[in-house]
């Protein structure tokens, strides 16, 4: 694919990208708010640990999936597709064994669930061990057909894969719209949300099958030697994939072990802001890692490294954009939206989006860029020492603090990282001084979100918003401030002048 070619794939991948989460932020304000109002507390605590807990079943994956779309996208160039086809066999087969092993875990962790956890409600135990095990073997089914979104991925047909999930996510809202209002309440959503994730992945098969027509599954195909030459890279996949599991989703089971269960619901949906946050201003991110894998397979290291620090750059405009207004007026969109006020779930939103941010800006780019170049040995021990820091602080600062400790404990690990390796390393990686990274990557970003900050904090004084309209109104202001801000001095020259051409092209057009 030439240079042109592949960047007007990644600009319509990543376009269809924010449409998917458009989509799926719309469907979620709605969904969120229709749950935690539909739901008693404990139901819904139960239902964002079912989340949690199956979560988990990503750790069977074996860091393949990571694999297979590296893979992909390396065999676009080397087209050895009889090589692909044992990869795909070899792998399909062993999901098919973790899919067993899901679910016989299931069947005994359900047993001893009320050892497990506290729950408020004696009675319900029985109920609740049912719906834990429909969702574990729902998972269980769901899992060996999970990959195929990782073929489509490595092969560049993100735009596809965005289709098919915003066709099905309108499907599961319907659905569970229905099932909420009709008093079925987790039973229903448990079957929809399994039916439908089934169906997405089916679907992604099919088209996987189509867009290469070479693609064989067989069991004749099964190569463990193969298996073997896989797990070299596959493995230190898993392990970042593992701790990242750790970090992200047992915050959740940390409060209900040693605090409660009705807690869990508060720290999800300030947890749940801050991984919209992520998703929202990191859609380009999608592209990265297979146009990596590409152009490291073709030997291009120099188009790595300057893919590397424009990604960069361009996340921190990104991120900064999204980060300043939900800082500044996160208290009135937890009231307007959920009516939720409690004191610490917005301290816990605040330092989850702080966290989320250094995430995004400083350690996503040199993250997908330096693992599809096979520095997948090192990514693994440093995400190893925060995955136990985090945990271990989470665990201590929870008795002292509740839950805000609980988000104190997952930020701290987080910087500490991104300082002494992150930033270190995407400098070593591009070849340049630390001044130029700044200055090209990251200066514009703070300085002008630090200016911008200030106008928000002003605009809430003056009008805090007391309905979704208001808050739209004032987060639109904010946008707009920071844009103009940045078009004039965040931007190159030839960037302005690239789009003044594009908007009068448009313009000439119509």
């Amino acid at each position: 694919m030439t240079q042109t070619g592949l960047r007007k794939t990644m600009i319509i991948n990543t376009i269809s990208n924010y449409g998917k989460l458009l989509l799926g932020i719309f469907i979620t304000i709605f969904l969120t708010r229709l749950l935690f109002l539909g739901l008693s507390r404990e139901e819904y605590g139960i239902w964002a640990l079912l989340w949690s807990i199956f979560g988990y079943s990503l750790l069977l994956d074996f860091g393949f999936g990571a694999a297979i779309q590296k893979s992909t996208s390396e065999t676009k160039v080397t087209k050895e597709w009889d090589k692909y086809n044992r990869l795909i066999s070899t792998v399909f087969i062993n999901y098919l064994f973790m899919g067993i092993l899901i679910a016989a875990i299931t069947l005994f962790m359900a047993q001893y669930l009320h050892k497990m956890f506290n729950f408020n409600s004696a009675d319900s135990i029985s109920y609740y061990k049912k719906i834990f095990i429909m969702f574990g073997v729902g998972t269980a089914v769901i899992f060996p057909f999970g990959f195929f979104v990782e073929v489509l991925r490595g092969m560049h047909e993100i735009k596809l894969r965005n289709f098919i999930q915003m066709a099905f996510t309108i499907l599961n809202f319907g659905l569970m719209y229905y099932v909420i209002k009709s008093g079925f309440a987790l039973k229903g959503m448990t079957i929809v949300t399994i039916g439908i994730s089934l169906l997405t992945n089916l679907v992604m098969a099919v088209y996987s099958f189509r867009k290469i027509p070479t693609l064989k599954i067989s069991l004749k195909l099964y190569d463990f030697k193969l298996l073997k030459q896989v797990m070299t890279f596959s493995i230190f996949a898993y392990i970042i994939t593992f701790t990242n599991l750790i970090i992200y989703r047992t915050d959740q089971l940390v409060i209900s072990i040693f605090a409660s269960v009705s807690l869990v619901a508060v720290y999800q949906i300030s947890s749940r802001l801050a991984m919209t946050f992520k998703q929202f201003s990191s859609q380009f991110l999608d592209n990265l890692a297979p146009v990596a894998a590409s152009l490291f397979a073709s030997k291009q290291d120099n188009k790595l490294a300057k893919i590397l620090i424009e990604s960069n750059r361009l996340l921190g405009f990104v991120s900064t954009l999204l980060l300043v207004p939900l800082v500044v007026f996160v208290k009135p969109l937890l009231q307007i939206w959920l009516e939720l006020s409690d004191p610490d779930g917005i301290k816990v939103a605040i330092i989850l989006l702080f966290s989320m941010y250094i995430i995004v800006f400083f350690r996503s780019s040199s993250k997908n860029v330096l693992l599809m170049g096979n520095k997948h040995k090192t990514l693994s021990r440093v995400a190893i020492i925060e995955c136990i820091a985090n945990l271990g602080l989470s665990i201590f600062l929870i008795y002292r603090l509740g839950i805000i400790g609980v988000a104190i404990g997952t930020f701290i690990p987080n910087l500490i990282i991104t300082v002494l390796y992150s930033i270190p390393q995407a400098i070593k990686f591009s070849e340049i001084s630390f001044k130029e990274f700044i200055m090209q990557s990251v200066i514009h970003s703070l300085w002008i979100g630090a200016v911008t900050f200030a106008f928000a904090y002003g605009l809430r004084y003056l009008l805090y918003p007391t309905t979704f309209l208001m808050l739209l109104m004032v987060c639109a202001l904010t946008a707009i401030f920071y844009l103009v801000l940045y078009y004039f001095f965040g931007t190159y020259g030839w960037e302005r002048k690239q789009l003044k051409e594009f908007i009068n092209k448009k313009l000439k057009r119509k």
